[in-house]
């Protein structure tokens, strides 16, 4: 399962502060942003995109809007050649592309000027959808597709945002004079025609759907709201009512004004597995249909999906991984058992899922820099960050509690991390440290802190969760793959087979061909599920299953003590 990729959440989260300050500095200037008009038009083969900016003056050679060629392995629309077309008073304008600078994450092109700009500028092309099939590898959700006559996507993966970073204001109207007649808009900052000021960064991290929407609920303006626009095989009513409870108790916890928006976006894939993406103030889920997903067996995704919309740390993502993705694994199961969403046994059962996945996973003694260099290209090692700061965050919990006896918890630390965010105040890995030391003493949160950043495997708390769990020892078996992760990113073309693998048992050899690969995100969290591989070979397609598992090693988990009433249990 992939969730969301966490340096991009907090830039949709910094991009949504930063148009605040901007704002404010605008206001205190005396006049308001300059505006910035976006039309979005849904034909058959296309979403037609047409932005007017208001007056930019900009000279020769200056930057007027910028698109990634790919951001962490997902393609954008790229708009190659003159694809993307300007004018101004003057007419067309000339246009020149450029690369900025790669980072870990991606390239963004960039479109210049090459004369200066006169009075308004409208930016025009067609977005084509992302052509994805059974072979598409999951990923973070980004790219716009095209689905049951209407588009789903980021912005980023389609929508060419301005350089300048703004605040803008921006009003985005939907022309559906080519949809459907039940067809309706949707982005992550409202429904239909919108008013709102935001910076650039804000425009590309964001959601648009628009087309034949479904929508939960039906009637209402602010608030939660689901949408999607295939019937999934499930009832999408009963997973929105049951994630707006949990976002409506998420919501309260962290201090947010009662009602405030919140958008979540589903769309289905042709490929296996399951995934979201979070962005500020909405996500978006995907899910395969052959999968025969339940509600049930999604809000463990859409759960950890809205974690994410609250606890965020400053700093670099492999220094910082561990408490975006821990908090979420955290938060999404503590609040959901609060909430009354969750029922017990089912927080138990994914407690013991998560620490099977955490044991087993082959790079677990992999420091957070080392998972880091190789996050963007091992799946795998993105799961890293995910069990060992839930694992780190519930010894920290257990030892703030047993240092207070039981007047303080991690909810005060997340809490006041979040303020000091909030309030413009730093909020990264030196303040958590500062705080959890005043709770436990310096010395032990240092300790603590190295420890898990070091890749030392970590035990649960014995005392956390008594009398209601107890931790018991288990064996598992570490994922085992049987060739490199990067095969499928790739050309999948095998290379580099352990011999003596499952998957070398299974008759897998060099050089086959993977055309379709099944099973394989399940198989990363469950010890007994096969994967199923389609390969070539000689021109004859061949299917082989096996079990992608290694050797054995220790684990641990928790049982319910049945002694114990579920009224003494506590999250």
């Amino acid at each position: 399962m992939f969730h969301g990729v966490q340096t991009i959440f907090r830039s949709g989260l910094l991009a949504l502060a930063l148009g605040l300050s901007l704002t404010a500095a605008a206001a205190a200037q005396g006049g308001p942003p300059p505006r910035l008009d976006l039309t979005l038009t849904p034909r058959a083969e296309a979403l037609d995109v047409r932005m007017r900016m208001a007056a930019p003056a900009l000279v020769a050679g200056g930057g007027l809007v910028r698109l990634p060629l790919s951001l962490v392995g997902i393609p954008s629309a790229r708009y190659d050649g003159d694809a993307l077309r300007a004018e101004d008073d003057l007419g067309l304008i000339p246009l020149r592309q450029e690369e900025e600078p790669p980072t870990p994450q991606g390239t963004y092109r960039r479109w210049l000027v090459e004369r200066a700009t006169q009075g308004d500028v409208i930016i025009s092309y067609a977005a084509p959808p992302r052509a994805v099939s059974a072979a598409t590898n999951n990923g973070p959700l980004f790219d716009l597709r095209q689905e049951a006559g209407g588009f789903i996507g980021a912005g980023v993966g389609f929508l060419a945002a301005p350089v300048a970073p703004g605040p803008w204001s921006v009003r985005l109207e939907w022309d559906l004079s080519q949809a459907p007649a039940e067809a309706r808009g949707a982005w992550t900052f409202g429904d239909g025609a919108v008013e709102t000021v935001l910076p650039s960064q804000a425009l590309a991290f964001s959601y648009y759907a628009g087309g034949p929407l479904g929508v939960f609920p039906a009637e209402g303006g602010e608030g939660f709201h689901m949408y999607w626009l295939t019937e999934p095989p499930f009832d999408p009513a009963a997973l929105a009512e049951k994630t707006q409870r949990l976002y409506d108790h998420m919501s309260a916890f962290f201090g947010d004004a009662p009602g405030t928006p919140y958008r979540v976006f589903m769309r289905a894939n042709p490929y296996d597995g399951v995934g979201g993406t979070a962005l500020g103030r909405s996500f978006m889920f995907g899910y395969n249909r052959a999968d025969n997903p339940t509600v049930d067996s999604l809000l463990g995704l859409v759960s950890h999906e809205v974690a994410h919309t609250w606890p965020a740390m400053a700093g670099e993502h492999g220094e910082t991984a561990w408490y975006s993705e821990g908090m979420a694994e955290f938060y999404s199961l503590v609040l959901s058992w609060r909430a009354g969403v969750t029922p017990l046994e089912q927080v138990v059962e994914t407690m013991n899922s998560r620490a099977d996945a955490y044991y087993a996973n082959p790079h677990i003694a992999l420091t957070n820099a080392q998972a880091a260099e190789i996050f963007w290209t091992d799946p795998v090692a993105q799961t890293v960050p995910y069990g060992r700061g839930w694992m780190y965050l519930l010894q920290t919990d257990a030892e703030i509690r047993r240092a207070t006896a039981g007047a303080a918890s991690l909810d005060d630390i997340v809490k006041a991390v979040r303020q000091a965010q909030l309030a413009g105040e730093p909020y990264g890995v030196s303040v958590w440290l500062a705080l959890v030391g005043a709770q436990i003493g310096d010395e032990k949160a240092q300790a603590q802190f190295d420890a898990m950043a070091a890749g030392t495997r970590l035990l649960p708390p014995a005392d956390l969760y008594t009398p209601c769990l107890q931790v018991v020892a288990r064996q598992v078996r570490t994922f085992e793959l049987g060739f490199p992760r990067a095969v499928l990113n790739g050309e999948r073309i095998v290379s580099g087979l352990v011999p003596g693998s499952a998957a070398a048992q299974a008759g897998l050899r060099e050089g086959d061909a993977i055309t379709d690969v099944r099973d394989l995100n399940v198989a990363r969290k469950d010890q007994e599920q096969t994967i199923t591989l389609t390969v070539e070979r000689d021109g004859a397609a061949l299917t082989l299953t096996y079990l992608p598992r290694g050797q054995t090693v220790e684990a641990w988990g928790w049982a319910r003590d049945a002694a114990a009433p579920e009224s003494a249990c506590r999250f």
